[in-house]
């Protein structure tokens, strides 16, 4: 059911990864995060209104991307790189949008360009629910260190994070809502990447903006023919450059 929904409606295109683990927060580590209820449920019991829900924000911690997605990041990562060490060489200024930075330090600088990423193709991460992440992993935050490249500018904040993580005792089947049948797609809930509930024709104008947005502040765009608006796996739509 999962499966051909998502070959007839072709929303698998959009997975870029699938994650164990349900954040506290937002993305930027300050705002905390309240997954959403089922669509339809009016229930007032947990289990019953729990349900796995599509994120455009990605995550870092306990998640698997998918293949293709994974090449299409780290293609997009080096044309960002490229542009910012042609703009070191040439002593410009580099876009506001490149340099804004809405995730949290605490997160590797990779996720920035992974949620940029997300924004411009319209992609999304699967997230479980409340009730069934704690039966999928634990975050150990007793074990926590901050990224390499960020652990001169983070003191670590020892309050909370003492405590050993444990794995929700019991079945995993009894933790899933609808006997562990799982939801099309379309049923799940749609949140953009700020959390705010959207449908998937909103989160496509979204995309669509952000990506003009970004080919003309970043990439360099002015004028592009139909093919080369087409987007690429090697990212090459967003930044105008010449295939080799």
């Amino acid at each position: 059911m999962h499966s051909s929904a998502a070959i007839t409606q072709q929303w698998d295109s959009r997975l870029l990864g699938i994650s164990l683990d349900l954040p506290s927060t937002h993305l930027d580590a300050t705002k905390p995060f309240t997954p959403p209820a089922k669509k339809s449920s009016s229930s007032s019991d947990a289990l019953d209104s729990a349900t796995s829900f599509l994120w455009q924000a990605p995550n870092s911690n306990a998640v698997l991307y998918t293949g293709q997605k994974w090449v299409e990041l780290h293609a997009f990562v080096s044309h960002l790189l490229e542009l910012q060490l042609s703009a070191e060489k040439q002593q410009t200024s580099v876009p506001s949008l490149f340099t804004n930075k809405l995730v949290s330090k605490r997160y590797p600088s990779w996720l920035e360009h992974a949620l940029k990423l997300s924004r411009a193709r319209g992609y999304w991460t699967l997230y479980p629910s409340q009730l069934t992440a704690g039966n999928l992993a634990v975050l150990h935050n007793e074990l926590y260190r901050a990224p390499e490249e960020y652990e001169k500018e983070i003191k670590r904040d020892s309050a909370g994070e003492t405590t050993e993580g444990l794995l929700a005792a019991g079945p995993l089947l009894k933790s899933l809502p609808s006997g562990g049948t799982l939801p099309p797609f379309d049923e799940m809930p749609l949140l953009l990447w700020d959390g705010k509930a959207t449908k998937l024709r909103d989160l496509d104008a979204h995309a669509v903006d952000y990506t003009w947005e970004f080919r003309k502040a970043v990439g360099g765009c002015e004028a592009l023919t139909p093919s080369e608006l087409l987007p690429k796996k090697s990212a090459r739509d967003l930044f105008c450059a010449k295939e080799d």
